[in-house]
């Protein structure tokens, strides 16, 4: 038998209708899938001289009318056919169905016996067998040899394996003879009518390869595009999963899912489903109607131009059909696999619909996969049409149901769409990240423009700091002891000691506020060694000795030049107190550690004064050791007596932000 122009037409309208390579291939495989779908229709006198295989197109039918199922006679002769009332058919034979249901053809049956001749057969030595491309009918299948039962289907009258080519054996071995008549029966509902297809008698080398064919594309293709289907749309569902946002990935997920449901009766029978043949039945119907919804849901989300009313309509429909054909329901509705061919036919026209405004929509939009989209719906619409009609026993039993092939057009279609917006996330994200290295580039390249010119800023800032720093201190001190020196040389208050000695104070404050600029490394024995260096002259001079017993202290952080010159200047008014007023003859330095800071003691045997009064009332110097120590962060003590005075300045081992300030000395 050919197959049918329309559908091939159809198959080469979406091969045009390619989209880049990935299209290409997707048409390549429905181009595979198309030659072995033509293959099981090849008529006989195609096949080749030396193929063993007898094809029947005609039997002798014999229809006896019943009411409700039995089971078949294990002897054609129990089962008490008449001999007259038989008529010879062509094959495939369809008896025709009620396109509307009535309550009676949901419980009267009708037996159809088909009797085919094998005696004018040549004999064989070989195992022969009967191979039945399709039977399509509500009830059961038997198949008898000589009135002997060979075979009869079991489980569902309904979810039957109808789908399922049949082949088997018609004699136990090689040696045995093959039967002369074969009787085949097919009980069916008088309203649902029946199909049975032309069928093949020959050995197994030159059957096995029509039935592999036909299970393929019956049975296997079906099955495995629907679990490849859902298959990914769970990889799909673990995406949406991670990113809650991107809904496209739940609707693929949704539709996957639904497909599934919907293509398992043709390949799964009642033997093996854990519902009852009603609810079976009404899952595979919603699957259906929820499949249409959800492809118009993701067609919407697609070219993000949604029609409100088409969804509303839609989903009021399909709700009200669900609710309608719940099992045990509606009284009016007898059985709902009688209804689900009308069904089908009706749905067809709402399903266009939503397919044509979708597409017009994705069309105007410019959607890139718009014309391949445009494509599987005309092919589907062609294909869902075909089925109706097979359904309901208006074309050719022989034929093969073509809408599991549109689902699985929809898997590849739909998986290129979801690959394409899956790799142009990548696409995406890999551009992002570009740009932000770009911008990270420049902001960088900014911040370090930025640094360059804070760092000019900062060491200006520090230089003129210092500078203000070494004018302010020399103005305070050696500007100072000068511009009295000056005054009592011109007023001749001074002898010239006197005015050696006003000199050389000034050049040692001149020396300590050079040595102060020094890097010391935070190491405050080596200032303390500097200030040594500066003043064991005077001191020596002076008459009085020095005795130096400093010992090793930790590093002081935060000693910088500003503060190294703090400690200096308390160190030198310390010194010149004890040289003017105290009549010492020794000078003792000292260091020690406690838990928090270095003391740095300076003791005298001089006659000591009186602490308090000095500073409240003519102690400046004193105050400015204060404030000194006070500017980074010490402080300062004095314990006078008879026998000498102990000056002790204690130093922090770290220092705040906030404890440090700068100071100005006055006089």
């Amino acid at each position: 038998m050919k197959p049918p122009p329309v559908a091939l037409g159809r198959r080469t309208t979406l091969g045009s209708k390619g989209c880049g390579w990935v299209a290409r291939w997707i048409i390549a495989k429905l181009w595979l899938a198309l030659a072995l779908f033509a293959l099981p229709w090849a008529h006989a006198d195609d096949l080749p001289t030396h193929d063993g295989a007898v094809h029947f197109t005609q039997a002798e039918l014999l229809s006896v009318p019943g009411v409700g199922y039995s089971a078949p006679a294990r002897l054609v002769e129990d089962a008490g056919l008449p001999a007259d009332g038989w008529k010879l058919v062509s094959l495939p034979y369809t008896a025709p169905r009620e396109l509307v249901p009535t309550s009676s053809g949901a419980v009267q049956t009708v037996s159809d016996w088909y009797r085919i001749d094998l005696s004018r057969l040549a004999p064989s030595t070989q195992q022969r067998l009967l191979y039945l491309p399709r039977w399509k009918t509500l009830g059961h299948i038997a198949v008898y040899g000589d009135g002997v039962l060979l075979y009869q289907s079991h489980g569902s009258p309904v979810h039957n394996g109808f789908n399922r080519p049949l082949l088997l054996p018609l004699n136990a071995t090689a040696d045995t003879p093959a039967p002369a008549t074969v009787l085949i029966r097919v009980n069916r509902l008088r309203s649902s009518g029946s199909g049975f297809s032309t069928l093949w008698v020959g050995d197994q080398a030159s059957l096995n390869w029509r039935y592999q064919i036909r299970q393929l594309l019956q049975v296997q293709l079906p099955f495995m595009g629907s679990a490849a289907f859902l298959a990914v749309g769970a990889f799909a569902f673990a995406v949406w999963v991670g990113k809650r946002r991107e809904s496209l990935y739940l609707l693929f997920f949704a539709i996957s899912a639904t497909a599934f449901l919907r293509m398992l009766h043709y390949y799964v029978s009642g033997d093996y489903l854990p519902v009852s043949d009603e609810w079976f039945e009404w899952i595979t119907v919603a699957s259906m109607l929820w499949l249409i919804i959800l492809i118009h849901l993701f067609l919407q989300r697609l070219h993000k131009q949604p029609s409100a009313w088409l969804t509303r309509f839609s989903l009021t429909l399909t709700l009200v059909c669900n609710i309608a054909t719940l099992p045990h329901v509606s009284a009016s509705i007898a059985s709902l696999y009688l209804f689900t061919p009308l069904l089908n036919l009706t749905v067809l026209p709402i399903a266009v619909l939503i397919f044509a405004v979708n597409l017009r929509k994705a069309l105007r939009a410019k959607f890139p996969e718009g014309r391949l989209v445009a494509g599987w719906a005309v092919l589907t619409v062609a294909f869902t049409s075909y089925d109706g009609l097979l359904q309901n026993n208006l074309v050719s039993a022989e034929s093969v149901y073509t809408s599991p092939y549109a689902i699985i057009g929809l898997f590849f279609i739909f998986s290129y769409i979801m690959f394409q917006r899956y790799t142009g996330a990548f696409a995406e994200v890999g551009r992002l990240n570009t740009g932000l290295a770009q911008r990270l580039q420049e902001r960088e390249a900014e911040l370090e423009q930025s640094y360059q010119r804070l760092r000019v800023i900062e060491n200006q800032h520090m230089l003129s700091a210092e500078r203000r720093r070494l004018m302010q201190d020399m103005h305070d001190g050696l500007g100072s002891s000068l511009t009295s020196a000056i005054r009592s040389v011109e007023r001749g208050a001074m002898n010239d000691a006197e005015i050696s000695g006003v000199l050389k104070g000034c050049m040692d404050d001149l020396k300590l506020a050079i040595d102060s600029m020094e890097s010391v490394d935070a190491d405050l024995l080596l200032l303390l060694a500097t200030l040594r260096f500066r003043l064991a002259p005077r001191i020596e001079s002076a008459g009085v000795a020095l005795r130096w017993e400093v010992q090793t202290v930790p590093a002081l952080p935060w000693l910088d030049p500003s503060s190294a010159l703090h400690i200096l200047r308390i160190m030198q008014e310390c010194i010149a107190n004890v040289l003017r007023h105290t009549r010492a003859t020794i000078i003792t330095f000292s260091t020690a550690t406690d838990d928090e800071g270095v003391r740095v003691v300076i003791e005298d045997n001089g006659t000591g004064f009186a602490v308090d009064e000095a500073l409240h009332r003519h102690g400046r110097g004193l105050r400015n050791q204060q404030q000194r120590a006070l500017a980074i962060g010490g402080t300062v003590n004095w314990e006078s007596g008879s026998t000498g005075t102990r000056f002790t300045l204690w130093l922090p081992l770290h220092i705040g932000a906030d404890a440090e300030g700068p100071f100005q000395a006055r006089g």
